[in-house]
């Protein structure tokens, strides 16, 4: 057996479309050839070539309507804190690529899980080149699903509005938490919504970590006073300390 011409280097590394390989001048049989794996119609993968979602992700926006990523594909681009897959209730199709196109049809192919929607422009974000729903309207969309739990959503959100100032561990939000807020104030009856401005009600700027999120609503549901992240503390030096949870204004051992 012949062995297949190899690619040019701008198709070699990643997923891309037979539209691309005809611009490069690849001929029909080199399409076809068995190096390269079809997980789509109208697409190729160079066969053991590791990529990121966002590079796998990319042809699919790129044949026949503009679909956007979105849903878990989204949050996974947008490296949201998901439950992890085990003790979590994410259905399979979480670990298939999601698109939602503006229209009146959903996408249909093959290891894709389509959804329509009416997306603003502000719903949509470039990553690389690549349609993305925003940080703020994926996660509307999730709410939306019925997967994810109420402290789920306030661990997701409180990771995207984390900032601080901590000395040499300062935090800056990947979405401000004012500008959430507007956003949700914003929408109207979308799926998730209820839910979701709930769990606003619960966020907290400043956590840093998954495990705080979900201490903190213990505690709240435990009927304790309620708890703070990054409450100040003074040292005998008279330097700041921060403590991860705290009550504000209770001094120890008071």
């Amino acid at each position: 057996m012949a062995t297949a011409k190899p690619l040019p280097p701008a198709l070699s590394t990643a997923s891309f479309t037979i539209g691309e390989a005809r611009l490069h001048g690849l001929p029909p049989g080199r399409i076809k050839a068995q190096d390269l794996h079809v997980p789509s119609r109208g697409i190729r993968v160079p066969a053991n070539q590791g990529q990121s979602l966002l590079a796998r992700a990319r042809p699919y926006t790129q044949l026949g309507p503009p679909d956007v990523v979105s849903f878990y594909s989204a949050a996974q681009i947008h490296a949201f804190r998901m439950p992890l897959p085990s003790g979590s209730s994410l259905p399979p199709s979480a670990r298939l690529l999601h698109l939602t196109r503006n229209g009146s049809s959903a996408p249909r192919r093959k290891g894709v899980i389509g959804h329509r929607a009416a997306l603003d422009p502000g719903d949509i974000v470039q990553r690389a080149g690549v349609p993305v729903t925003s940080e703020a309207r994926t996660l509307l969309d999730l709410a939306g699903t019925g997967h994810l739990t109420l402290e789920d959503l306030v661990v997701i959100a409180d990771g995207l509005v984390c900032e601080h100032p901590r000395w040499q561990h300062a935090a800056t939000a990947q979405l401000p938490l004012a500008e959430l807020r507007g956003y949700l104030a914003r929408q109207r009856c979308v799926a998730g919504l209820p839910l979701l401005r709930k769990a606003l009600a619960l966020v907290r700027a400043g956590v840093d970590s998954e495990p705080e999120t979900r201490l903190r609503l213990l505690f709240g549901r435990s009927g304790l006073p309620p708890f703070e992240p990054d409450v100040v503390l003074i040292d005998a030096q008279g330097m700041p300390l921060w403590a991860d949870l705290g009550v504000p204004g209770v001094q120890a051992g008071g």
